[in-house]
């Protein structure tokens, strides 16, 4: 059988799990995520079949992109307490479960995934990413890469940010660049739609820079917000470049009991 790897976004998966959780007290809720969280992840391995998979999780920050704007994630609801503290018992569960786990200070979890991933197509591996995070959308241009949405049971591909901007996902960035996407601020006073529409004629930032004086309207704020357009398209892209130092041969899911 060929290799499927799985990679999962720890937090992503945890928070929306933790927070779907009815409980007397905090603590309680804490225990009722870490068995409900199980149980959703043990969903997702059937229904995915992977052959390899690894939980990332973020490690502490700051990353470059704290360096890069100071108020990155600043207007982030902050994680519960009782649960931050508790992450470590997440991270024995996975692993008694059977499943690696990869964490390390200063990066992010979606940088970490994007960099595997691409590696991974590269080698003509097939890679689903279990995440909500719409920021891994930029990688589906590879065909051998996909995003599901283990919540809504979507699976998410090429085809489907085509479908869903009108252009594919090499643009993507350059379009949240303008329009902006989760703590990436993009331009003020420029939405999705105006975004979309910038994109679809003029193809990049660099092409709408070179109306200077003569942009108008929504073209004319990108214009003027070059420098806020451009730390946002360095935001928006994931560092797929990045060496994390694992290996797929070191992924290998085997089931163990729990």
């Amino acid at each position: 059988m060929s290799p499927h790897l799985l990679l999962i976004d720890a937090l992503n998966l945890i928070r929306r799990v933790h927070a779907a959780v009815r409980a007397p007290d905090e603590n309680s809720q804490v225990d009722g995520a870490i068995s409900a969280t199980l149980s959703s992840l043990n969903r997702a391995i059937k229904e995915t079949n992977p052959s390899h998979c690894l939980m990332v999780f973020d490690g502490n920050p700051p990353t470059w992109r704290h360096e890069l704007y100071p108020d990155y994630k600043k207007g982030r609801k902050p994680m519960p307490e009782p649960l931050r503290k508790r992450l470590g018992d997440f991270n024995k569960a996975f692993l008694k479960m059977g499943i690696k786990t990869f964490r390390k200070t200063g990066l992010e979890a979606d940088d970490v995934i994007a960099a595997i991933a691409s590696k991974a197509s590269r080698a003509n591996v097939r890679t689903t990413i279990l995440s909500t995070d719409r920021i891994f959308l930029q990688l589906l241009d590879a065909p051998q890469i996909t995003l599901r949405d283990h919540f809504q049971k979507l699976d998410y591909h090429g085809q489907s940010v085509q479908n869903l901007y009108g252009f594919n996902a090499e643009k993507l960035t350059q379009f949240w660049a303008i329009a902006g996407v989760g703590d990436v601020p993009g331009v003020q006073g420029v939405g999705d739609k105006g975004a979309t529409s910038l994109i679809l004629e003029h193809q990049n930032l660099e092409n709408i820079f070179l109306m200077e004086e003569e942009a108008k309207g929504a073209a004319g704020k990108v214009v003027k917000q070059r420098e806020q357009a451009l730390m946002s398209l360095k935001l928006a892209a994931l560092a797929c470049e990045l060496e994390v130092g694992v290996k797929l041969k070191d992924l290998r899911y085997e089931l163990s009991e729990m």
